[in-house]
């Protein structure tokens, strides 16, 4: 059986690639995978936010059914199994490293170690087992947002770095709307650190059984924001190739429901409360669970940063590109890429500006939905390049366990993408659907064909 690499970015737009229009910035490891392999053109997310997309990749349920429907919600009993406890069961060896947020932040060190506050070096002594992964070395912020944690803290202290000179939080100024050139050292920024850990770990089961098949999840938390990336890949990007996406039209909102109308006018950085639910209506609002309606905005405090907010993304693109070709490099002289399949792609997308909003959640542009999807594996995916067969993150589990043998549990929703890989078929749907139940008082759904949008609004207003 082959082995399988899926790599995950989070937050990233599906036209953040070379092979999809993507100027300024060279993608050619990305690109190689598409190329080589398949590039759905066409690919969606389940749902346009980060946990219930990241339960979904875990589980190959809608988060309708594994009812991880919001960030803030932190389901229990937890779903299972997970696509990693599938795969171990079938004797694969299985690895997560990165970002995990199957859970409310505030308990992904609970959902880990089992206990509140863990001790000061557990997590020099602790990497798993976790849901099915039998190794799992974990980080749960985003760029400048918070202060380092659980295995990537422990790899900042060991390397005796003075990492609070890199994050605000750690001396209380957060700034959420810091954009352009972060001061961190690449080389201690948490996308190489993800990246050293896959290669390490691929490199420890090469010493092994070549008869132990394997499952590794490299999972990148760039290029969401805050919009910052060190050099030198800011400083990369070709800005006189790029310009930002057009913004606001006057009127544009005036066919749709009102929380549009009011995420553009309140703004992130004008009223913070907007953050928590404040751009919609207040009986749309659920606060009882803790949950506000997520997750775009106008970032009103970004205004004359647009520019430097581009290059930081383009640049963590690009960062991320290198890490993706270093991996693959480390295959190929391990002699495993022939048996590797490789998935590259990502929770959700990003607004990035467009229509004068930033971010993701209840607003159906294909800035936020549509994601970027490419499936490599020599001897086992045909180089079809970019396809338009319909395809959405809850499809990878399932596709996943086709490769490696494995039936499909009762539960599994997700459709094998499998025919399209081999080329026996040029699609394998003929609608895909994309869900958010923001809060327990606003649902939105998404159903997309080869021509058509549909999205239908159900509210307890």
């Amino acid at each position: 059986m082959p082995n399988i690499l899926l790599i995950t970015t989070d937050q990233q737009r599906f036209d953040h690639l070379g092979l999809a229009g993507i100027r300024g910035i060279d993608t050619p490891h990305l690109d190689r995978l598409g190329s080589q392999g398949v590039h759905f053109n066409r690919a969606y997310t389940c749902c346009p936010i980060c946990t219930p997309a990241r339960l979904a990749l875990l589980t190959g349920q809608y988060p309708s059914v594994h009812r991880g429907y919001s960030i803030g919600v932190s389901v229990d009993p937890f779903p299972r199994p997970t696509i990693a406890d599938l795969l171990s069961d079938a004797g694969n060896a299985t690895a997560l490293f990165g970002k995990a947020h199957f859970v409310r932040r505030e308990d992904e060190e609970r959902h880990f170690a089992g206990i509140d506050s863990p001790p000061a070096g557990f997590y020099r002594n602790n990497s798993g087992p976790f849901i099915g992964f039998d190794c799992a070395k974990l980080e749960r912020r985003h760029t400048t947002n918070g202060v380092p944690g659980m295995h990537y803290r422990v790899f900042l202290e060991d390397a005796g770095v003075e990492y609070a000179d890199w994050y605000p939080d750690v001396h209380g100024k957060h700034d959420h709307a810091q954009a352009g050139l972060w001061n961190i050292p690449a080389g201690f920024h948490d996308t190489n650190w993800v990246t050293d850990n896959t290669i390490q770990w691929i490199r420890s089961m090469s010493r092994r059984s070549k008869d132990t098949p394997w499952f590794a999840w490299a999972s990148y938390q760039d290029p969401h924001e805050p919009f910052v990336c060190p050099d030198p890949w800011f400083s990369t990007v070709r800005m006189n190739e790029v310009s930002p996406l057009e913004g606001h039209r006057d009127g544009e909102f005036d066919d749709k429901p009102p929380f549009y109308r009011q995420a553009y006018e309140t703004g992130f950085g004008k009223d913070l409360s907007v953050q928590y639910g404040g751009a919609v209506p207040g009986n749309w609002r659920s606060f009882d669970d803790g949950h506000g309606i997520p997750s775009a905005f106008n970032r009103i405090d970004l205004t004359g940063k647009e520019l430097d907010a581009l290059q930081a993304t383009l640049g963590m693109v690009a960062f991320i590109d290198h890490g993706v070709g270093r991996i693959i490099a480390v295959l190929e002289d391990l002699g495993m890429l022939d048996n590797t399949i490789i998935v590259f792609t990502t929770d959700h997308g990003e607004i990035h500006g467009h229509h004068g909003l930033w971010h993701k959640g209840l607003f159906p542009y294909e800035d936020n939905q549509r994601i970027p999807l490419l499936i490599y594996g020599p001897g086992h995916v045909k180089a079809r390049g970019t396809v338009q067969a319909l395809a959405n993150l809850v499809d990878v589990p399932a596709t996943l366990l086709s490769f490696a043998g494995v039936e499909k549990p009762q539960g599994m929703q997700g459709v094998d993408l499998g025919p399209i890989l081999d080329g026996s078929e040029d699609t394998v749907q003929d609608a895909t659907v994309i869900e958010l139940e923001a809060t327990q008082k606003v649902y939105q759904q998404t159903m997309i064909t080869d021509q058509y949008k549909i999205v239908l609004y159900r509210a307890d207003a």
